[in-house]
């Protein structure tokens, strides 16, 4: 396991968030209180892999979730935890080892788990200001099927596990425009920790691989708005890697190129929530 070169970022802003904040008064929250979403989301999916000379593949299409979230708000510091699973098929347009360009199809299969730590205060013009940093993880299966190539020559497909686990941190604000309808928007960086693919890619005399592609910054934001119990929002989420170290496997030597994933959903949603918000 390598030592993230960004560890050192993720720590000094969570202990930034135990900084002492202002006093209980006009410019805190008013009362305790707790908060759980639950909703549905479309994705508009991209991840993309690079070499030497551009991009050799694209992944693109459409992927469905389900999510939950929960918040506790408390006078100075609350914290928040949430995870989604999310699945679907995507369209591939990329190529073989010897670039020859072929198309399949690949199915995706994983989930996304966070908690934060999340200090705010309000403002005396309403809003409603917060800072948030914690711990992120995200885990799918990335399955290609087999395919042809031009010349109906036939391509072995492929099957990766992937883990990533970063730190998060950003900032947030959310302002109510009538007693029933409110706006609420944040954007983040995610900080690397720890990144694996083991991959299989069914070829003879190679057995499964483990790659270690390293994580680099990725951002992520939303934007969306409540009434009364409903709410809706739009998101932006992202992963970017380095390539990964050359690794032996059989007769083969494989590694993971750089890649990059970007996620556009529309998601739905129901608030529970009492006092506080």
């Amino acid at each position: 396991m390598k030592l993230n070169r960004y560890w050192n970022v993720w720590i000094i802003a969570v202990v930034m968030l135990w900084i002492p904040g202002p006093a209980a008064g006009e410019d805190t929250p008013g009362q305790p209180g707790t908060r759980l979403d639950a909703g549905v989301q479309v994705q508009d999916y991209t991840w993309a892999e690079y070499g030497e000379k551009g991009r050799v593949l694209e992944e693109t299409g459409n992927l469905f979730g389900v999510f939950c979230a929960y918040e506790s708000r408390k006078s100075r510091i609350g914290w928040r935890m949430g995870g989604n699973f999310f699945f679907g098929q995507v369209d591939y347009d990329g190529q073989t080892w010897t670039d020859i360009p072929v198309k399949t199809d690949v199915l995706y299969v994983g989930s996304k788990l966070s908690a934060d730590l999340v200090p705010g205060m309000r403002l005396a013009s309403g809003v409603w200001v917060m800072a948030f940093a914690g711990l992120g993880g995200e885990f799918w299966l990335r399955d290609l099927d087999d395919t042809k190539t031009p010349d109906n020559e036939a391509v072995n497909g492929a099957r990766e596990w992937w883990g990533s686990v970063y730190g998060r941190m950003g900032i947030g604000a959310e302002y109510k425009i009538t007693e029933d309808v409110m706006v609420f928007s944040e954007a983040g960086l995610k900080v690397p920790v720890y990144t694996r693919n083991e991959a299989e890619f069914f070829l003879d005399n190679s057995p499964s691989v483990k790659l270690e592609p390293e994580m680099d910054v990725s951002g992520f934001g939303a934007l969306g708005c409540r009434w009364k119990q409903w709410g809706a929002r739009v998101t932006w989420d992202s992963l970017r890697f380095d390539p990964s170290d050359v690794v032996s496997a059989g007769n083969y030597s494989l590694y993971q190129p750089e890649s990059k994933a970007d996620v556009y959903s529309v998601e739905v949603f129901w608030s529970f929530w009492s006092k506080g918000f």
